[in-house]
């Protein structure tokens, strides 16, 4: 039996390690989206999304610099 607060939210692998920076879900590290962002004078954060965070630009600053993500059929 898995312990529901360990599950990904995304892919519900029983190996949740991160949060999404944003909205907070639960993630595994094959599912979050790694982003450094700068802010201010040489300050960088790094931060985690999940999918659909990662390819919003009015929540991830570098969204508009990545691929955009393949549908599945």
């Amino acid at each position: 039996m898995q312990c529901n607060e360990l599950v990904c939210e995304v892919c519900n692998n029983a190996s949740m390690q991160l949060k999404c920076s944003f909205c907070h879900k639960k993630l595994c590290y094959a599912c979050a989206h790694f982003e450094l962002v700068g802010s201010g004078c040489g300050t960088v954060y790094p931060l985690y999304y999940c999918p659909s965070c990662a390819y919003d630009d009015s929540i991830n600053p570098n969204a508009c610099f990545k691929e955009p993500q393949k549908k599945k059929e």
